[in-house]
C-alpha cells in the first residue's frame, strides 16, 4: 500500500523544531542547483537502471530531478517528516510519484541491504555525520563500482578569518579541507571522480529563499534568535565566504 503524509518525524528532530517550521516550504534546505546537481550527475558512471537513494533529502530538489533525469525509481530518506511531506506533494503534481518513494528515517542507519545501491546522492546531509563518519556508513550500502555523490562543507582556506573559525568550530567542528576531504576519501578506499566547488550563486538564492521566510515569523517571540541566527549567518558568508563553501564530490566504491 502507497504511504501518503503526513510522514512521521524521527524523535530526535524535536530539538530542531523551529527551524522545521521556519523551513517547512522551501524547495531547497540548503545551498545547490538544478546546474550544480547536474554537473555531479554527469562525473556518474551508472548501469543502465540504476538503484538510487537520496539520504537527507529535505523537501527533494535533487531527488525530483534525479528521478526525472535517470527515470528510476528513488528512494529519498529524511528525518524531517513535514520535508517528505511538501516532496510528496511536489512528486505528485509533477507526475513523479510512481518515481519517487519518501521515506521517514535515519541517514545514520538507514536500514537497508548491504550492497543494495548503485547511487548514493546526498546534499549537504552529511554534515550532520561527518565526513569520515558518513563515507563508512554508506560505503557499505554501494555495491562493487557504486558511485557516491556528496556535498559538505569545506574549508577553502587553510587560514580562514577568525570569525569564520570560531562560527564553523560550533557549526561542524570537523569540518575539513579539499585536500584533507579527498585524503580521507583515498584512504578508505574511494576513487575520486570530480570535485568542484559550488558558486556562490548558490548559496544567495539558498539564503534569499530563507529570507523570504522571517516576515510571519517576526512576530513570534520563540523564533526570535533564531531569525537573528539565521542572518547572522547569511552576514558571515557575505563577509568571510571566500573561505568556505560546498564542494561537490564524486566518489566510486572499488
Amino acid at each position: 500500500m502507497k504511504l501518503h503524509p503526513p510522514f512521521p518525524t524521527q524523535p530526535f528532530m524535536a530539538a530542531w523544531e523551529p527551524l522545521l517550521r521556519l523551513f517547512k516550504g522551501l524547495s531547497r534546505k540548503g545551498p545547490g542547483s538544478e546546474a550544480s546537481t547536474l554537473r555531479a550527475l554527469s562525473l556518474c558512471p551508472l548501469p543502465a537502471q540504476p538503484r538510487v537513494a537520496d539520504f537527507g533529502c529535505g523537501s527533494g530538489a535533487s531527488t525530483l530531478l534525479l528521478a526525472r533525469r535517470l527515470q528510476v525509481p528513488v528512494l529519498a530518506l529524511d528525518a524531517d517528516g513535514t520535508a517528505l511531506d511538501d516532496l510528496w506533494e511536489s512528486a505528485r503534481t509533477r507526475g513523479l510519484l510512481h518515481l519517487v518513494k519518501p521515506c521517514p528515517g535515519d541517514m545514520a542507519n538507514p536500514g537497508l541491504t548491504p550492497e543494495s545501491l548503485d547511487l548514493i546522492w546526498s546534499e549537504g546531509a552529511v554534515t550532520h555525520l561527518g565526513w569520515a563518519e558518513g563515507l563508512r556508513i554508506w560505503q557499505g550500502l554501494l555495491c562493487s563500482g557504486g558511485v557516491m555523490a556528496l556535498t559538505d562543507a569545506t574549508w577553502f582556506d587553510t587560514d580562514p578569518p577568525e570569525e569564520a573559525r570560531r562560527a564553523w568550530a560550533e557549526w561542524y567542528p570537523t569540518m575539513g579541507t579539499e585536500a584533507e576531504n579527498l585524503q580521507v576519501a583515498q584512504e578508505a578506499g574511494w576513487k575520486v571522480l570530480g570535485h568542484f566547488r559550488l558558486p556562490s550563486r548558490d548559496w544567495w538564492d539558498y539564503y534569499n529563499l530563507v529570507a523570504a521566510q522571517f516576515q510571519p515569523f517576526e512576530t513570534d517571540e520563540s523564533m526570535v534568535s533564531l531569525i537573528e541566527g539565521q542572518k547572522a549567518e547569511m552576514d558571515l558568508y557575505r563577509r568571510t565566504g571566500s573561505s568556505y563553501g560546498y564542494v561537490f564530490y564524486v566518489l566510486q566504491k572499488p
